[in-house]
């Protein structure tokens, strides 16, 4: 993982049985970060997090990196929705991010709000050409998950597994790796903002939500993305979302019943 956001204001410590490994990964995981390693001491993660400004919890445990913010239970990576996306596109039904992508093999792909890495995997899964995959996550402790698991997870289908390897994590705003890429780095720029409405339907991000960095889509952000982006810029967002009023797509796509649509935004030669 590479990572230019540090200092999050943030602890990291092991679950409370925790021993063997876990305690130098832990520590290890704390100096990247610059956060601090605070031991454990059998305390509940609630207690824990009070005896420290209700700071968001790093906790190490066998099951892997997770993060915990006081609100739900602790966030692990997980495929997400991303799996059930991933037998629909095997059995040859639309996914409307992939016909946002074109026909054509795209070689690059940049993934400005990576989260919890679904849609990269999705299009990593689709385009089993693209070999530059890059993944932005502006919070460094979701980063540090996401890249986690995209480096540990293995799948049933060693395709999915190969598809998750492919995607590298960077942990920095997407405003500050925007501003320094060059011209035409990348065949596609991808952005999956927070929902100005949420869906209710979401719970892997219930937990997150307020906690995470919420960068606001912009005119001057949709100019900076179309210099990266070579063919075409991407949004995720609700079909009646003001963004795709007031930055009207070339082409908006998603199912007539959809929650979400994919407005695309041409990159002119």
């Amino acid at each position: 993982m590479i990572s230019e956001t540090l200092n999050c204001g943030a602890i990291v410590t092991t679950s409370q049985k925790g021993k063997g490994d876990l305690i130098p990964r832990a520590k290890g995981a704390a100096k990247l970060l610059r956060i601090p390693y605070v031991e454990r001491k059998r305390l509940s993660l609630a207690n824990l997090q009070a005896n420290h400004k209700n700071k968001d919890i790093l906790i190490f445990s066998q099951k892997g990196p997770q993060l915990f913010t006081g609100e739900g239970k602790a966030h692990e990576f997980h495929l997400s929705m991303a799996q059930l996306r991933l037998i629909a596109y095997d059995r040859g039904e639309t996914d409307h991010l992939v016909e946002a992508l074109g026909p054509e093999a795209i070689s690059s792909f940049l993934d400005c709000t990576a989260g919890l890495g679904s849609d990269s995997l999705v299009v990593a899964y689709a385009k089993r050409s693209c070999k530059k995959m890059v993944a932005l996550e502006g919070n460094p402790l979701l980063a540090y998950i996401t890249n986690y698991g995209l480096r540990h997870f293995v799948h049933e289908n060693d395709t999915v597994t190969a598809a998750l390897r492919r995607i590298q994590v960077c942990a920095v705003r997407f405003e500050t790796f925007l501003q320094r890429a060059k011209d035409d780095s990348f065949d596609v720029v991808y952005f999956d903002p927070m929902f100005e409405v949420p869906v209710t339907e979401s719970p892997q991000f219930l937990s997150l939500r307020g906690h995470l960095v919420e960068s606001v889509f912009t005119e001057a952000i949709l100019r900076e993305a179309k210099r990266v982006a070579k063919e075409r810029v991407i949004v995720k967002e609700r079909p009646f979302s003001s963004i795709f009023q007031t930055m009207e797509p070339d082409e908006l796509l998603g199912g007539k019943y959809s929650r979400v649509a994919y407005g695309v935004y041409k990159v002119k030669g």
